[in-house]
């Protein structure tokens, strides 16, 4: 590289050794540097296309006694993300989950779709994240509650493993909020999810 070339009078006087012991800290650090920055310049453009499945609760006020209650139950969705650059992602998440209130009665379902910007944090193949979304939601229950719909926000934690540049899998824990409420956590998602990558 000609920015590394030097004149042979520079070493002149000096001990030749000594000059290469001095520079190999130097010449190591900048080639580590250098394929960190290759390596995370690989998730710039990259498209993510995963499934998600786990466990989810809402804190919902029932006709039958008024109260606010949490309510546990399952979930499932999807998610769709690209690289904006070798830091922020877009996202897209859909996800529906049911909440059984009573035995003998429906379970409620929570329907959602948002997008958002996430910020992801490379370490060799293991990638955490935290992201921000925006949304809507939908809430049902045939024979018990009224249906309703609410614009909501979304805080997105999450930790991906790598296993190549086309496969990974992970968990993600997301608290979602409501615009008529948004100091209180109502729902809440912890989903393990499995995606494909592609467009490096």
């Amino acid at each position: 590289m000609r920015s590394c070339s030097m004149q042979p009078q520079a070493f002149s006087g000096r001990v030749p050794g000594v000059h290469r012991a001095r520079l190999l800290p130097g010449l190591c650090a900048f080639a580590a540097v250098s394929a960190i920055a290759t390596a995370s310049h690989a998730f710039e453009r990259q498209w993510h296309l995963g499934a998600d499945l786990g466990w989810s609760a809402v804190s919902h006020k029932t006709s039958i006694d008024g109260q606010e209650r949490i309510f546990g139950g399952y979930g499932a969705g999807g998610h769709l993300v690209y690289g904006l650059n070798d830091t922020f992602n877009a996202m897209l998440e859909v996800g529906v989950s049911g909440h059984p209130i009573y035995s003998n009665r429906p379970w409620m379902t929570v329907a959602s779709g948002a997008a958002g910007v996430s910020y992801t944090l490379d370490i060799l193949r293991w990638v955490p994240y935290a992201g921000l979304l925006v949304g809507g939601y939908h809430f049902s229950a045939v024979g018990h509650d009224k249906a309703e719909t609410k614009l909501g926000f979304q805080l997105a934690l999450g930790l991906d493993y790598a296993f190549n540049r086309s496969w990974a899998m992970g968990v993600q824990l997301r608290y979602h909020t409501f615009a008529d409420d948004p100091f209180s956590a109502h729902y809440m998602t912890t989903f393990g999810r499995f995606e494909y990558r592609w467009g490096w």
